[in-house]
């Protein structure tokens, strides 16, 4: 797989409804050639696209050019395979415009305007015929062709870019094109793509039958008389493929008759006999692109498989340049647009260019939120002021750097009517989506209360292409709503505190005084909020790290105006903002609300000491 480097090449869809080709191959040999071709596989780039429920296909899904395809591994040959794979199909991949049958085929050795047709040549089909469907009568057959029981003439789309590149300069370009696949495919040594020789070209004349089937004609040691084709004599061993358009019969049986073929031919003016065809026509709007591994006669062979193979996938992708990928999918609207527009996001900060640390957090939140098998919900449980939305902010930043294709919303969840009206102002969610969902402190907002039931867990989407992460401070909200799921957010560490506390400050030259900043750190008590707002403090008073710790020491009326002086930074909502004061009062009222005898011993240990207390002072429970 190769990355997406041209603007040209479409996004990964978010759905199976984004796949508007689709690639029906009846052998092995000739998915490995089409799938070579993928410029991008989204098999191995994200989630699976799965099919839809008793699709028993198997398929591969990429980028060919600026078309997403889907490849259709049929389980065996015969139009009544390939008839179930392409129903199948059509019912798990609804948005199909096209279906390209692509493989290898017999071929008659001249066209009907006489042009040589050789082995390796591609033939691309302006018409199907079924070509053993009629009545066997007791001296011949007679196909049926009446309008009801004949497969319909391709759709006018198909025909205006056939008539296109029948004409001269694309006709050229479409070779060229297949040619320079074809390079391609032939430095893969596993897909031996490789010319098999001018030699292994015999055509011998319709009269002149292979008397044992299991044997080769090296084998029997065929030597018939074989036609002479200037177009091989001419190649001085190695002749390019090119294209030829025209009528393909289709059948449940190889061809394998000299003189049946020649027959059949010169009644229904084909070029080409396969078996897929005609079970796919019914289903899809369909194109033929098959390449002569064979002359249709008795002396068929599987040395030209391989090569022939590699032509058709060569030729595909050729094919596929001119086609105009879609400006609608059959989806009107509101519905269509959202598949088709690139992903949302909905993040109301800015990066921080101060964050630091939070590794560990960080990957934890990576592999439990978007690894296979990962969790739908999480939450993100920590004191106030401790760093939770720093966390988060990153979080959303990097994975839209990393992952574009993934909407993210970020939504507050103060109470039920700013969850409502961040709602109101989302577009509609499609595809895979990160939602964060920031300060859900309150167990009442989340859950519901009595004059109020509903909360906005009843109102989260459960979706497996869709992710939510809760932040909060609350031990029962992050248990409420993300189960098991919980991570918790600790301290800054000494180092990762002295990181935030650089990234903060103006004059980086106060940081030398290493003892001063360590005993600001530890005042703070490595509290990422209380060192932003510390810094913010010393920038905007140009106030020195000495002169910040004399003022907070002095009294306590001083360090309370310190810890209560709100700032702005950009990556926080306006209600979090600002004073530690602030937050520690929120966190305060929190305890309070859930345990009151909590609240009052904390109110008791303030007015005694904060250390050092003695277990007698304390009331007994």
């Amino acid at each position: 797989m190769t990355a997406r480097t041209a603007e040209s090449q479409p996004f990964r869809p978010t759905m199976r409804l984004g796949f508007e080709i689709a690639i029906i191959c009846a052998l092995t040999l000739e998915a490995d050639a089409v799938d070579a071709l993928f410029d991008l596989h989204w098999d191995d780039d994200g989630p699976p696209f799965d099919k839809a429920p008793g699709d028993p296909n198997a398929y591969s899904t990429g980028a060919i050019g600026r078309h997403n395809v889907v490849l259709a591994h049929m389980p065996g040959m015969g139009k009544a395979n390939a008839s179930a794979v392409a129903a199948n199909c059509r019912i798990s991949f609804p948005n199909i415009r096209l279906a390209l049958v692509v493989g290898v085929c017999g071929v008659i050795p001249f066209g009907p305007s006489g042009e040589a047709i050789v082995l390796g040549d591609v033939i691309i089909s302006d018409g199907v015929i079924q070509y053993d469907f009629g009545w066997r009568l007791p001296d011949c057959f007679v196909r049926k062709d009446i309008l009801l029981d004949s497969l319909g003439r391709p759709n006018a789309e198909i025909r205006g870019l056939l008539a296109k590149l029948k004409g001269i300069r694309h006709r050229k370009q479409l070779i060229s094109n297949t040619i320079g696949h074809l390079e391609t495919l032939r430095r893969e040594p596993l897909l031996q793509a490789e010319y098999p020789g001018v030699a292994n070209d015999r055509l011998f004349v319709s009269a002149y039958r292979h008397v044992e089937a299991q044997k080769s004609c090296e084998q029997l040691g065929c030597n018939g008389k074989l036609v002479p084709r200037l177009r091989l004599e001419a190649s001085q061993g190695c002749p390019q493929p090119t294209v030829h358009f025209g009528l393909i019969a289709s059948g449940d049986s190889v061809m394998k008759c000299g003189e049946d073929r020649d027959a059949i031919a010169k009644a229904e003016g084909v070029i080409a006999f396969e078996m897929e065809g005609t079970g796919v026509w019914d289903s899809f709007p369909c194109i033929v692109i098959k390449s002569a591994c064979d002359y249709a006669d008795s002396h068929k062979s599987k040395v030209w498989q391989r090569y022939a193979a590699a032509t058709a996938a060569a030729c595909m992708k050729a094919f596929l340049s001119h086609w105009v990928p879609s400006v609608s999918v059959g989806i009107e609207g509101e519905e269509f647009s959202s598949i088709r527009r690139r992903a949302v996001h909905s993040i109301p900060f800015p990066k921080n260019p101060d964050f630091v640390g939070r590794i560990g957090v960080i990957n934890t939140l990576k592999r439990m939120l978007f690894e296979q098998n990962g969790k739908q919900r999480v939450a993100l449980v920590g004191l106030g002021g401790i760093g939770k939305t720093q966390v988060a902010l990153h979080l959303a930043h990097w994975w839209k750097d990393n992952q574009s294709e993934y909407s993210i919303f970020w939504m507050p969840a103060f109470s039920m009517a700013s969850f409502d009206r961040a709602c109101t102002e989302l577009v509609k969610k499609l595809g895979n989506w990160l939602l964060i969902l920031d300060n859900a402190d309150e167990i009442g907002v989340l859950d519901g209360l009595l004059q109020q039931p509903s909360g906005i867990l009843d109102f989260l989407p459960q979706s497996d292409n869709g992710r939510v992460l809760f932040t909060t401070r609350s031990q029962q909200v992050a248990v409420t709503a993300a189960r098991n799921a919980v991570i918790r957010l600790l301290e800054m560490g000494q180092e990762e505190a002295t990181a935030l506390l650089k990234t903060s400050l103006i004059d980086k030259a106060q940081l030398q005084h290493e003892n001063m900043v360590t005993e600001l750190l530890e005042m703070l008590t490595n509290l990422p909020l209380a060192i932003a707002q510390a810094a913010a403090y010393m920038n905007i008073n140009q106030v020195s790290i000495k002169e910040y710790l004399r003022l907070f020491r002095n009294t306590d009326q001083d360090a309370i105006e310190l810890l209560s002086s709100s700032f702005r930074d950009g990556t926080s909502h306006s209600r979090a903002q600002g004073a530690v004061a602030t937050t520690w009062i929120i966190s305060f009222n929190q305890i309070r609300n859930n345990n009151k005898f909590a609240a009052s011993l904390l109110s008791f240990i303030a007015y005694i000491e904060p250390k050092a207390i003695p277990r007698s002072l304390l009331p007994k429970v």
